[in-house]
């Protein structure tokens, strides 16, 4: 079934294309909006949204964040602390938006995504989440980087971590003051295995890990913690913990890579 391919077709040269024309176009906005930079007392108005009701779904939940963030940053001038940000967090942002998901929440310097929303099969919500991590990854690396060398401003490397499960997702404010909440313990635990992930790594819990193609479970590498203490309830037993260890290839080979694959 096509719904069962270790991968899906939305890594592909056009859609890098729009992220590396978006950091192109970044450098010349984002001058102007430095300049631009005003005074102000008010908070910016966001959009109304229903408040109080919640939707308990099966999700995969991924942190990504930006490492040593404000040891590096501390060295570095406020205008040059925002064009980072403002170069990195909206690429995540789109890559986000790319393989379907939702962001929960932007914490300054990462984000917190939901991922799934749209489908109740977690095989395609795994795969979903994984390609997600790898576009990331792969971005970061290779046109945020490059990015970051030409203005002369220092890289900062980045931590994901993923898990999935059945989650409840609510807004949780009032009018005008609102925001989405994700509670459970895929959340939890995704939150936690961020902090495990070495720089620019990927770790994933159990869960994900047991919805992942076969193919995908071969580039993980189980790891331990002292500070990991998880375990489920019924049977009781440690629930385990993976490094990702599989990168996209640069897009157009990728599609070739994946065209010569027998499950495609």
């Amino acid at each position: 079934m096509n719904n069962r391919k270790p991968f899906s077709l939305k890594w592909v040269p056009g859609f890098y294309k729009t992220i590396t024309n978006r950091l192109k176009m970044q450098k010349v906005l984002l001058r102007v909006r430095i300049r631009n930079i005003t005074d102000g007392l008010t908070m910016p108005e966001i959009t109304n949204v229903p408040i109080g009701s919640g939707k308990r779904m099966e999700a995969a939940i991924l942190f990504f964040d930006l490492k040593d963030f404000t040891s590096i940053t501390s060295k570095l001038k406020n205008e040059q602390v925002l064009y980072m940000l403002n170069t990195i967090i909206p690429q995540m942002m789109h890559v986000v938006k790319r393989w379907r998901g939702e962001i929960e929440k932007n914490t300054g310097d990462g984000i917190m995504a939901i991922i799934g929303t749209e489908t109740r099969d977690s095989f395609l919500i795994a795969r979903d989440a994984i390609e997600t991590a790898m576009a990331m990854r792969y971005i970061m690396l290779n046109a945020i980087q490059a990015n970051f060398i030409e203005k002369g401003i220092p890289f900062l490397n980045f931590r994901i971590g993923i898990d999935m499960g059945e989650v409840l997702i609510s807004r949780i404010g009032i009018d005008g003051t609102n925001h989405l909440v994700v509670i459970g313990d895929a959340a939890n635990r995704a939150s936690k295995l961020q902090g495990f992930a070495s720089s620019n790594g990927i770790v994933l819990g159990e869960n994900m890990y047991s919805n992942l193609h076969s193919l995908l479970q071969g580039y993980c590498n189980e790891e331990k913690h002292e500070d990991w203490k998880w375990s489920y309830t019924q049977p009781e037993k440690p629930y385990r913990f993976f490094s990702f260890n599989l990168d996209f290839a640069e897009p157009s080979e990728w599609v070739k890579i994946i065209a010569r694959l027998k499950y495609l």
